[in-house]
């Protein structure tokens, strides 16, 4: 495929996104499945909340069957940037319906889920335990500091939320305990 086919493709797909309707919706997806750049992410990341349900369904759809591992660092630099919450929810849902690993960015999703309300940390307790791991003890490390900075400063805002960073600080705990543990193996 030569490069000026592909940019006349993902123009084309362009056209077809602009237009705000399913069929053109579904056009412009099935060009960027066969031509799309981790780039082409951002502006369907930004089209979402401008569409109806149905159109927000398939765009999320698209993006939770994204295999490129390019693309894992596309949707945190998008979440780390975006400051609306109904927005990020909607990432986040794509994110949990994936298969891309996200096991590097552990403290980055356990921030979010003490930052966020009770929806957005019942999202983030799903992706993170989908995380198969190991991680790194200074993911778990700086996993448990926003834990602890969340309990000392921001006192849970409902006993919804307080069960869910329950959660996610019992996964951090469990996958410390098992990082401690093959510690104790090497040394014997």
């Amino acid at each position: 495929m030569s490069v000026n086919t592909q940019k006349k493709k993902l123009q084309e797909a362009k056209n077809y996104l602009e237009q705000n309707n399913l069929g053109a919706l579904k056009s412009a997806l099935a060009i960027y499945k066969q031509y799309g750049t981790p780039d082409i992410l951002v502006l369907l990341f930004q089209t979402l909340q401008s569409r109806d349900r149905s159109q927000q369904q398939e765009i999320l759809q698209f993006l939770s069957d994204v295999t490129d591992l390019n693309t894992v660092q596309v949707f945190i630099d998008f979440l780390q940037d975006q400051s609306d919450a109904a927005l990020r929810k909607l990432i986040l849902s794509a994110i949990w319906n994936s298969k891309l690993p996200f096991d590097e960015h552990l403290p980055f999703f356990v921030m979010l889920a003490t930052q966020g309300d009770f929806l957005e940390a019942l999202d983030c307790l799903t992706i993170i335990e989908n995380m198969t791991g190991p991680f790194d003890e200074s993911q778990l490390l700086e996993s448990q500091l926003l834990l602890k900075e969340y309990l000392e400063e921001r006192a849970p805002q409902s006993d919804q939320k307080a069960q869910i960073m329950s959660e996610i600080a019992r996964f951090v705990k469990e996958q410390n305990e098992g990082i401690d543990a093959d510690l104790l193996l090497d040394n014997q």
